[in-house]
């Protein structure tokens, strides 16, 4: 499946995590530093610095990997693929769809078991939004753009390049492609505080990827999915009555509409994960792409549509 000088044996897995934390750390001490100086207009504490770093190390994790892979070199359009000409949009959309759901699902009941425990966090969680006040941060339409910005676009990209290009093919070469699909996926969920939804998460923007041998289609699923989030929180803002000190007790009183999104969705989602699990033969886009660079990927299967 490989030879033996390709890029996945120049990187280790360990090295990417270390560079995340030392730059997600090192960003915080610069920023707090600045801030403190009053070198920059912006308090370590402002809302407004939590996605700016959040942006920056991921960003800087995936230039850090794409220098230290240049020996030998990283070839990007292998990696990347190319985009399928007989993607079933129907088929995707529903399945974006179906994934929300039970992410959406997965953490409103395990957050409502974790509330029993940690209220405090569980509310504080809550409480976070894209949309903050003038007495909250300094900048409030900034803040928006910037998170907006970070959630749609910045996270799909670097979290996709990061997880399922470059850690599912280094785990896939040590230790197999169905392990690394596992592995892959709960680091990503635990990374995102939403173990169960997470997880599989990312284990249909994988298959996704396997399948159509394109991570820009996993790149993109992942932005139209953030993007129903989004749309969801604002819609919920717009119309919610609730004063903050309801939130809580409004969260726990809908548990229902957690239980009802995990019913709904977990049938298509265990059909696309039995239809798309790879066998013993399936190969790693990365090497898919390299030995058949003339053939189109295939099209996205799941079945018939509903």
């Amino acid at each position: 499946m490989a030879t033996p000088d390709h890029p996945f044996l120049a990187i280790k897995a360990r090295l990417v995590v270390l560079v995340f934390f030392a730059m997600a750390i090192g960003l915080s001490l610069v920023f707090g530093t600045l801030g403190a100086l009053d070198l920059i207009p912006l308090q370590p504490d402002d809302p407004i610095v939590a996605p700016m770093l959040s942006s920056l190390t991921f960003g800087g994790v995936c230039l850090a990997v794409i220098v230290r892979m240049k020996r030998p070199l990283l070839q990007l359009r292998q990696l990347l693929g190319r985009w399928p000409q007989q993607l079933h949009w129907g088929s995707l959309l529903f399945l974006i769809f179906s994934v929300f759901l039970f992410s959406l699902g997965a953490f409103q009941l395990s957050y409502l078991a974790l509330s029993l425990f940690a209220p405090a966090l569980v509310e504080s969680t809550l409480q976070q939004s894209l949309t903050l006040a003038a007495d909250e941060t300094t900048y409030p339409t900034l803040y928006s753009a910037v998170t907006v910005g970070s959630v749609l676009l910045v996270a799909p990209v670097t979290e996709e390049f990061i997880f399922r290009g470059i850690l599912l093919h280094r785990w896939g070469v040590r230790w197999g492609i169905r392990l690394a699909l596992v592995l892959t996926s709960i680091l990503f969920g635990v990374l995102h505080s939403n173990l169960v939804g997470l997880f599989v998460f990312g284990l249909v923007m994988a298959l996704l990827y396997l399948s159509t041998r394109s991570l820009l289609v996993s790149m993109v699923a992942h932005s139209v999915s953030n993007g129903i989030a989004i749309l969801v929180e604002f819609v919920t803002l717009q119309t919610s009555t609730s004063l903050p000190a309801d939130i809580l007790t409004e969260f726990r009183a809908s548990w229902w509409l957690g239980t009802l999104c995990l019913v709904v969705s977990t049938p298509w989602i265990w059909r696309f994960l039995a239809q798309q699990w790879p066998n013993s033969q399936t190969q790693l886009p990365y090497f898919a792409n390299q030995g058949n660079p003339e053939e189109l990927p295939q099209p996205l299967v799941t079945g018939e549509e509903p």
